[in-house]
């Protein structure tokens, strides 16, 4: 039917021999890996710490807004970001990055009552 390059007599190897002739190391499947759920908790926490100051500016800011009675939309205008970015930094949905927390902390700076905006 088909004609094969090779003759039909060649001996084959057993599928023994194949594995045995293959260096194979032992993966870890992803619920036996040596991570254990203390150390995932650990790492939540660091991230957590990490953030932590962004946190407090962002409550800083949220009590700004409120003090002087201003809209998210204003506050995202004197910042100098979109107001949905500025609206899911104040939700905790997203934690501002260099450049953000830089603009954020500015604005609080500049804005707060009686401290002066020079101090940093």
């Amino acid at each position: 039917m088909f004609n094969f390059p090779f003759s039909h007599d060649t001996p084959q190897q057993a599928p023994e021999a194949a594995i045995e002739t293959r260096h194979t190391t032992p993966v870890p499947l992803p619920w036996e890996t040596a991570e254990s759920p203390y150390d995932e908790a650990e790492k939540r926490l660091a991230d957590m710490e990490a953030n932590e100051p962004k946190r407090r500016l962002i409550r800083d800011a949220k009590a700004l807004c409120k003090l002087r009675k201003i809209s998210q939309a204003t506050m995202a205008e004197e910042i100098g970001v979109p107001r949905r970015t500025l609206e899911e930094w104040l939700q905790g949905r997203r934690f501002p990055r260099s450049p953000g927390t830089t603009l954020l902390r500015r604005w609080v700076e500049a804005h707060s009552p009686g401290t002066p905006a020079s101090n940093t």
